[in-house]
């Protein structure tokens, strides 16, 4: 008989090396401009800190830093004629790396590019006297393929230098010229970078937020060589992109009831008109359409669509209701819009574009090419010749109904 030992549970903990992350933050925003209305990128809303926070003269045309929130220790001497590795290297993320951005509100998500375009430090030395034995000289001049900013700050045993990196991944480094047994340290790190964004036009209002994570360290993304020890594993980047859309539409009371008229098709007719096409009617007996129209303003940025909802429905139309006999017949809705809006699917202008019943997103949603404030549109309202028949067999009546046009920039 063989016997089996009994298993009594057994919890094994395994512990690993714990990544340590650093974190930063990186803002934009988008809101529409009436003195600039085609514009369509969002503004870098981060605050500015490190090399050109602290040396803005040095930071011209155009140039943009942000406090790089790692430090760096060296852990050996450096010999003269180093191995790249062996010396001040920097390993950087000048490639563009992707990222997905998520509405808080809506859920829809977008993507952002972002890159290292500048590298920037203060480096201090143990001696006044060493701080040019470096190939290239100076950290002034930077190693190719990064290039120099033009200036750099500094006396005695230490400057600030700033990089700038090239759209591509690169490894920017010094070689000393004489051995170095005292340590040549590197502080107050920052970057400067390029973040490519979609057209805010295109996107719903809302804040969007995300991450990137970028490794540090030996064949990192941001590579500090062999000699230099980074105080962090990981670093993540926090998104958070604003986008404040304006939708107003402005309209009087006198354009909130409209009267419908007989009139020539495609054309709107004042209440004089109206009365002598009746009165034409009476000797032809050819019946005529009903317009009318209602004009109103529109400021937009962004994306909308538009829709009806209805007091009496007939189909897929609005309807008009008899005070006598309660009979219905549908009135069409037609929509214009300012010509700085256009349909998103066929990119053409809106000019009487029948509106629906209900909200359908795959139909009559529109998009804002440029910023537009104040600009007219129109709805205008049709009754069909066979509908007007309909209409004058309980003469004399009355026919009255409520539309209600809905632009709802909630698109996703």
């Amino acid at each position: 008989m063989k016997i089996l030992p009994a298993l009594a549970g057994v919890a094994l903990l395994i512990a690993g090396p714990v990544a340590k992350a650093a974190t930063m933050e990186i803002t934009a925003a988008f809101t529409p401009s009436m003195s600039n209305p085609e514009k369509n990128t969002f503004t870098n809303t981060t605050p500015q800190s490190g090399y050109c926070a602290k040396w803005p003269a040095s930071c011209e045309n155009g140039a943009f830093s942000i406090a790089l929130p790692i430090t760096t220790k060296i852990t050996h001497s450096i010999s003269q004629n180093n191995a790249p590795r062996d010396g001040p290297y920097f390993g950087l993320p000048g490639a563009y790396r992707k990222a997905t951005v998520q509405n808080q509100l809506t859920g829809e998500k977008q993507e952002v590019e972002f890159r290292v375009n500048l590298i920037s430090a203060t480096v201090r030395f143990p001696s006044d006297k060493t701080k040019d034995d470096w190939t290239s000289s100076g950290f002034l001049y930077a190693p190719p393929p990064c290039s120099y900013l033009g200036k750099a700050i500094g006396t005695g045993d230490w400057y600030a230098f700033a990089w700038r990196v090239p759209a591509e991944n690169v490894a920017c480094y010094k070689i000393s010229t004489i051995d170095r047994d005292d340590p040549t340290a590197f502080d107050t790190m920052s970057f400067g970078y390029e973040l490519k964004t979609p057209n805010p036009l295109t996107m719903s209002a809302g804040v969007y937020t995300g991450q990137l994570h970028l490794t540090v360290g030996p064949g990192g993304d941001f590579d500090f060589g062999d000699n230099y020890q980074a105080s962090d594993s990981q670093l993540t980047i926090n998104f958070t992109l604003s986008v404040n859309h304006e939708l107003k539409l402005t309209t009087t009371a006198e354009a909130q009831k409209v009267t419908l008229e007989p009139c020539a098709q495609g054309r709107t007719c004042t209440e004089e008109e109206g009365k002598a096409n009746w009165e034409r009617w009476m000797v032809t007996r050819i019946t005529p359409q009903l317009t009318g129209r209602s004009n109103f303003t529109l400021s937009s940025s962004g994306a909308f669509t538009v829709y009806l909802a209805c007091e009496q429905q007939s189909g897929t139309n609005c309807a008009l209701k008899s005070d006598n006999s309660a009979q219905l017949v549908p009135v069409q809705t037609l929509l214009t819009l300012p010509d700085n809006i256009v349909d998103s699917t066929t990119g053409s202008t809106v000019s009487r574009r029948p509106l629906a019943l209900g909200r359908d997103l795959t139909r009559n949603t529109f998009i804002t090419k440029s910023y537009g404030e104040n600009k007219s549109g129109s709805i205008d309202f049709l009754v069909e010749q066979r509908d007007v028949d309909t209409m004058l067999k309980t003469r004399p009546d009355t026919y009255r109904g409520a539309v209600t046009v809905i632009f709802d920039p909630q698109i996703y």
